[in-house]
C-alpha cells in the first residue's frame, strides 16, 4: 500500500496533504524518515508521524466541514460531493446525516453504519447548534416570535434556543430535530432569508478551527459522548 495513502487512510488527512508531510520529514517508517511515496506493508510497518505511531483503524470516525455548494451524498455525477473529499479511503463509509447544498459546516462521517444509524436517528434527540446569517437584521419582536415556535407542513418547530449573537445579522439556534431544512422552512414561515446556515456543533462535538473541506478524527471521548449524548 502507497504511504500516502497509507496515511489518508489513518485519518491524517488528504492524499495531497499526506503527501506534503512525507516531504516535510515528518514520518518514518520502520525507524527510518522517509520523503518519498514508498509501498509498506500495512500490517507489518512501524509507521510514525512525528514521531508518533500511526494506525490503520478498523473503525474510523471523521468530523468533517462540509462547505457550501457540495452535495451531502458520497457518490454525484453532476456536483462536488462528500465523497470527492474522501474517495482515497478504501473503505465503505457513510455520511451521518446531512446538510443541504447550500448549508456548511459540520457533520460527520464514518464506516461505522451502527454509529450513523444512532446518532443520525430522531429518537436520539441530539442537539445540534447553528449559527444563521439573515440577509437584514432582526428586530427583537421578530426573534421572540421564532422563540414560540410554529407549525410548518410536517408539524410544529420550535428551537431549543434562538439568541442574536454580538452580530445580530447572526443569530445561534440550537434544536434536536432531524427534520429535512426544518431551519429554512421555519425561517421562511416567517419570511426571513437565510444568507449563510452553518452548522457548529453535533451533540458537544465542536466544528472548531476546521477550514471548509477539511477533516479530522474524532476523538474517543467525542465518540462515547455522541453515542450516549441526550438533550
Amino acid at each position: 500500500m502507497r504511504l500516502n495513502r497509507y496515511l489518508a487512510a489513518c485519518g491524517l488527512g488528504s492524499r495531497r496533504n499526506t503527501e506534503e508531510l512525507i516531504k516535510a520529514g515528518f514520518i518514518s517508517v520502520n525507524g527510518k524518515i522517509v520523503k518519498d511515496f514508498i509501498d509498506i506493508d500495512p500490517k507489518s510497518a512501524v509507521v510514525l508521524y512525528k514521531g508518533k505511531s500511526v494506525r490503520l483503524e478498523s473503525r474510523l470516525y471523521f468530523a468533517f466541514y462540509k462547505p457550501p455548494f457540495v452535495i451531502s451524498s458520497l457518490k454525484d455525477d453532476n456536483y462536488q460531493c462528500i465523497g470527492d473529499f474522501f474517495n482515497h479511503l478504501d473503505v465503505r463509509i457513510f455520511t451521518v446525516g446531512r446538510l443541504d447544498y447550500l448549508s456548511e459546516g459540520l457533520i460527520f462521517i464514518t464506516n461505522d453504519g451502527l454509529f450513523a444509524n444512532s446518532v443520525a436517528h430522531p429518537s436520539s434527540k441530539i442537539k445540534k447548534i447553528y449559527l444563521i446569517k439573515t440577509q437584514k437584521q432582526l428586530d427583537n419582536s421578530t426573534l421572540d416570535a421564532l422563540s414560540k415556535g410554529t407549525t410548518l407542513e410536517d408539524g410544529f418547530f420550535k428551537p431549543l434556543l434562538i439568541a442574536f449573537t454580538e452580530n445580530k445579522l447572526w443569530i445561534k439556534l440550537s434544536m434536536d430535530s432531524g427534520r429535512n431544512r426544518v431551519i429554512r422552512r421555519f425561517f421562511k414561515k416567517f419570511n426571513i432569508d437565510i444568507q449563510v446556515l452553518k452548522r457548529i456543533s453535533i451533540g458537544g462535538v465542536k466544528l472548531g478551527d476546521l477550514m471548509p473541506g477539511e477533516y479530522r478524527l474524532l476523538e474517543k471521548n467525542e465518540i462515547l459522548q455522541l453515542t450516549q449524548s441526550k438533550r
